[in-house]
């Protein structure tokens, strides 16, 4: 089954919780374009900003010269440490929105089934957390509400850059071929160098730059921690094993997307004691399966093997 804007990775379960945070984000425009554009402090999309928002003012205690400020009292109406976390689920626009969205579903998954569905939201949701309160100190005085799922991206980011460093993006994948496509740390590094040129030239004074680079940074440095005592790709929970021997990395492609075809989730490494580069596409690979699909995949690759067995001599 084809997978529009992905990694090449392997993705045993659907990543129901990556689903769940893109569909909160998405109820919650929808209530805030619900809302007035008028910029009134009762039930405007604005005074929703405001009151649930992360006004940085109010979080560092430096709001006295913008006490006055309506953003600042509307803030005030609930705890700043509470606003950190609800923040994290407004956005200011439809782009705003779209393009979080977008990083989400590219990379999300893999991270999910690299955590697990205990550690996913936690580690992200925390760190994002975090970032909004780095970016409250770093502009302690503004009025402004801080707001958006960026800082859950950045983490996203971070984490998937130190656990994936040779994964590759694909308009569309569907299992055939490993390899190709654009190596994700490059889309990765040039998202991270942005922002910190930004960070430190103060461009884009409303955006919130330095939110995106220390959540970038804290998803990079807690990745391996939050992933201790779990595998790659083959979970402890999910047992792969082996369904056919190919011959190079073509013939094992060949197999990988035929089964993915039939729905069955396969990876492809290579045969242990001929170690190949992978440039050269030579030397025997492995095709592995969940334990669960291995009936299935030997009903597809067997008839295969039997095709090419040559006649018997006579």
């Amino acid at each position: 089954m084809a997978r529009i804007l992905s990694d090449d990775l392997p993705r045993p379960r659907v990543p129901v919780l990556t689903y769940a945070l893109m569909a909160a984000w998405a109820v919650m425009w929808l209530v805030q374009a619900l809302r007035p554009d008028d910029g009134n402090i009762d039930d405007s999309s604005q005074a929703l900003a405001c009151r649930w928002g992360m006004v940085p003012a109010h979080l560092t205690g430096q709001d006295g010269p913008v006490a006055a400020d309506p953003c600042v009292l509307l803030s005030a109406e609930h705890s700043p440490w509470v606003e950190a976390l609800t923040a994290q689920f407004l956005h200011a626009s439809w782009w705003h929105l779209l393009g979080n969205l977008v990083f989400i579903w590219v990379f999300a998954p893999s991270l999910e089934e690299r955590l697990g569905r205990a550690r996913f939201l936690p580690f992200v949701i925390g760190v994002g957390y975090l970032a909004f309160i780095a970016e409250a100190w770093f502009d302690a005085a503004s009025p402004q509400p801080v707001i958006g799922g960026s800082g859950i991206v950045a983490a996203v980011l971070g984490a998937y850059l130190v656990l994936f460093p040779k994964a590759r993006l694909h308009l569309a994948w569907t299992g055939t071929a490993r390899g190709g496509g654009l190596p994700a740390w490059i889309l990765i590094a040039a998202w991270i160098a942005w922002e910190t040129i930004a960070a430190l030239s103060g461009a884009q004074s409303d955006t919130a730059h330095w939110l995106h680079v220390v959540g970038f940074a804290l998803g990079a440095l807690l990745a391996i921690p939050a992933a201790a005592g779990r595998g790659g790709p083959a979970r402890p929970e999910v047992q792969w094993v082996r369904v056919a021997i190919a011959r190079n990395q073509p013939e094992a492609e060949m197999i990988q997307g035929m089964l993915g075809d039939a729905g069955i989730p396969a990876y492809v490494r290579r045969m242990a004691g001929f170690d190949v580069p992978d440039f050269l596409a030579g030397g025997p690979r492995d095709i592995m399966v969940p334990g669960d699909r291995a009936i299935e995949a030997h009903a597809l690759i067997d008839p295969l093997d039997e095709a090419e067995e040559p006649p018997a001599g006579g």
